[in-house]
């Protein structure tokens, strides 16, 4: 299976596509590309029946990745949520499943519901690279159950194309009070 230690490496550590762009997170982890198995994986574990899959993945993700996470030294633990509509008819999310069980395996706090999508926005597939900034803006709150005193919070999430998503959610929980913030993802397209 591909990883991403297999992938060309730019300057920057960044794909090609998105060297340029600036982020509102400090480093990403993945597992891996989203190629062959690893993509299959992050498809099949999106399914109602995939929660076992995205914990299995999620503990290969400590496994493989534990000290560089580590190295983060994260406070807490979330997930970027899914708005409610489309979690009400998948019934899941499946980055919420690898997050908690990251944690679990981690040590590190969870924080379930720490951001809310409050805004519908269109699938970030369906849109061209231009798009997917702007679809995402604004799209995330912190809940008010949660009052952020400068943690670093590990942000989690099932794929990162171009990055709009992450990083919007990154500014979300900077602006909200969060120290810094890294993301780690099960599966990173290497051209979007």
């Amino acid at each position: 299976m591909p990883t991403s230690a297999d992938a060309p490496a730019l300057p920057n550590g960044r794909c090609r596509a998105c060297r340029e762009d600036a982020f509102h997170f400090s480093a990403v982890v993945p597992l891996g590309d989203y190629v062959d198995e690893l993509r299959d994986a992050v498809l099949a574990m999106k399914e109602t029946t995939g929660r076992t899959l995205a914990m299995a993945i999620a503990r290969l993700l400590a496994a493989e990745a534990r000290a560089t996470m580590e190295s983060f030294q994260p406070d807490l633990i979330a997930a970027v949520p899914m708005h409610w509509w489309p979690r009400a008819w998948r019934g899941m999310n499946s980055a919420e499943i690898v997050a908690e069980t990251l944690a679990r395996e981690l040590c590190i706090a969870w924080a379930p519901r720490l951001l809310i999508r409050h805004r519908y926005t269109a699938p970030q597939s369906d849109l061209p690279r231009t798009r997917r900034r702007t679809n995402v803006r604004n799209a995330f709150r912190v809940s008010r159950c949660y009052t952020l005193d400068r943690p670093r919070v590990l942000l989690v999430d099932d794929i990162l194309t171009t990055g709009a998503t992450c990083s919007e959610a990154a500014r979300t929980l900077r602006d909200a009070g969060a120290a810094d913030v890294f993301v780690a993802v099960v599966t990173r397209a290497t051209s979007p």
